[in-house]
């Protein structure tokens, strides 16, 4: 019997984003209107604090800080009830020092934790480093946590030790299978991009195939989750959450603990905890080479995906 240990919610504040990045799984850009109603989300941050164990709500998207005021809200929202806060952006917003000090502040002092930057060549093709930068040394100053989060293909060029060097801050601690430096207020967090969505758009010779694990159980689903702009309570935080029937259910319709509960006596979900999506494989005898996948995350997509006519998971 699984037990109940969700620790991390992601709100998707919206499906909207001021650029269109090419390796979006999500496929967020200018023409996505789904956002989410402030007072649902606050609903749902109510229902998250009264879980065991849950720790942190995640504001996200789409571009979060396109509804700033809505986004400031929830994150003082969730700090007041003893939760820990953090939210994604591309920082097209920080366009001097002055701006991001500002911004930031206003956040740090509703409750937010930790600020989760998305810098590389996907959305430095839109986004100047210079608005990264002015990001970063705001938050240093203030003493906002920072995690740096990245992603590449087998052409990127703007890698992690290059974000650093721009950055010009040898304090960043990396994360991965060599992880380096001290672990201070900044950490910084690289992986292959998952061609789904608008990436599975990107020529294959582009895929950086094999830079994740893909063998293994699932470490995220149903702990680290997401809520959708329209309710769809989702069962992890990765392209697994766009396939109907990993759905766990509407918050319209019943509660979170109630959708939760339920969702650990889904075989599909204690299937990826137990034995992982190379695990459904071979329970289901599809055939699949494990060097064709980014790591487990595109593995698990692909294998449901194509798993979902087979009756035992039917």
């Amino acid at each position: 019997m699984m037990q109940l240990d969700t620790f991390r919610i992601g709100l998707i504040l919206t499906e909207r984003c001021n650029i269109t990045c090419a390796h979006c799984w999500l496929s967020s850009g200018p023409d996505r209107h789904k956002s989410m109603r402030l007072g649902d989300a606050l609903r749902y941050v109510e229902e998250a604090a009264e879980l065991p164990g849950m720790e942190w709500i995640s504001v996200t998207g789409g571009e979060p800080f396109l509804l700033y005021d809505e986004m400031l809200t929830i994150i003082r929202h969730a700090s007041e009830l003893g939760l820990k806060t953090e939210c994604v952006t591309n920082c097209y917003w920080a366009v001097n020092q002055e701006r991001a000090e500002e911004k930031l502040r206003e956040l740090m002092e509703a409750g937010l934790d930790v600020i989760d930057i998305s810098v590389d060549d996907f959305h430095q093709r839109f986004i100047p480093f210079e608005r990264v930068r002015n990001c970063y040394e705001a938050a240093k100053r203030l003493g906002l946590k920072v995690v740096i989060q990245s992603v590449y293909g087998r052409s990127s060029r703007l890698r992690l030790d290059e974000i650093i060097r721009r950055l010009g801050d040898g304090g960043i601690r990396v994360l991965g299978p060599r992880p380096r430096g001290k672990p201070l207020y900044a950490i910084a967090i690289e992986s292959g991009f998952i061609p789904i969505g608008r990436g599975a758009m990107i020529p294959r010779e582009e895929w950086p195939l094999g830079s994740g694990p893909v063998e293994g159980p699932c470490q995220a689903v149903l702990r680290d989750i997401s809520i959708s702009p329209d309710g769809r309570l989702l069962p992890c935080c990765s392209a697994l959450s766009l396939l109907p029937q990993a759905s766990i259910g509407t918050l319209t319709e019943k509660g979170l603990r109630e959708l939760l509960e339920e969702a650990l006596e889904m075989e599909l979900l204690r299937w990826l905890r137990e034995v992982g999506p190379m695990g459904i494989a071979e329970k289901i005898g599809f055939n699949l080479n494990p060097e064709g996948y980014v790591n487990r995350c595109h593995l698990c997509y692909e294998v449901l995906r194509n798993a979902y006519d087979f009756s035992p998971l039917g």
